[in-house]
């Protein structure tokens, strides 16, 4: 299994203690948000709700497509590859 790229926007650096960008390793976005939890304390509290899936206003980019399975987080990733977690905004 080899490392991603994950890049976190301004407005979830608050819950990564400024982290901007790290690796983390997983074969599918739910495995990387795991490994992301074990390096980030507490960061997939923020991503995905208590059954597991991603929360309304979250989206998780793959190599610039939105992940396709909100619910069960089966999107596969390859080595290399740059993961965009994003809290998405509404306003007004």
């Amino acid at each position: 299994m080899g490392m991603v790229k994950v890049i976190f926007t301004a407005n979830l650096r608050r819950y990564t203690g400024g982290v901007t960008e790290t690796e983390a390793s997983g074969e599918r976005v739910r495995d990387l948000l795991v490994d992301l939890d074990l390096r980030i304390p507490g960061i997939r509290h923020y991503v995905v709700n208590d059954h597991g899936t991603l929360r309304r206003h979250v989206n998780i980019f793959v190599d610039g497509e939105l992940v396709a399975d909100r619910a069960a987080l089966t999107d596969p990733l390859r080595p290399g590859c740059t993961v965009h977690i994003l809290q998405a905004l509404s306003g007004g």
